[in-house]
């Protein structure tokens, strides 16, 4: 990996920390909206971003998640298999909204491994969980959506990975 891409890659991940942080009172739990989650957009302009993310999951989940380890494997696990998911479904023809829309399903569904973290950690009802986290999950990819396209426009997310 260049130092370019190493570079943006750690700015992605201290504003994965940071979102998660900020906004910890919402950003755990069966009932969550991670708005730092939008990050995973970042995906559908480049693979590459993917190294970013996935180290601010880590890092966040290590400091400001009351679950420990359970949270580094579940949480981390949940956005690695869904990342690989959406590098199968990815087709290089794609729009841009559509793989967003890919990205927010294909997360919304993964957020079964968050229900079954809380279920065997918290003892939490599995279903109320599941339909909760996947609820937040969506809620903020779809949201974020035009926000990502927005910022897209301005910083050329494509390009930065070129």
């Amino acid at each position: 990996m260049s130092t370019r891409k190493m570079v943006i890659n750690t700015i992605i991940a201290a504003l994965y920390v940071a979102l998660t942080g900020i906004f910890a009172f919402m950003s755990f739990g069966a009932v969550q909206f991670r708005v730092s989650e939008m990050l995973n957009h970042l995906v559908g302009y480049h693979k590459d971003y993917k190294y970013g993310v996935l180290a601010g999951v880590f890092i966040a989940n290590l400091i400001f998640s009351t679950l420990g380890a359970w949270d580094l494997v579940f949480g981390f696990g949940q956005t690695l298999i869904s990342f690989l998911i959406l590098e199968k479904l990815f087709k290089p023809n794609d729009s841009e909204m559509k793989r967003m829309m890919m990205t927010a399903l294909v997360f919304t569904v993964t957020m079964v491994l968050v229900a079954i973290e809380l279920y065997i950690v918290l003892d939490l009802p599995f279903w109320f969980s599941f339909v909760t986290a996947a609820f937040g999950e969506a809620v903020v990819l779809v949201v974020s959506a035009p926000l990502m396209k927005y910022m897209n426009k301005i910083i050329g997310f494509a390009e930065k990975m070129a």
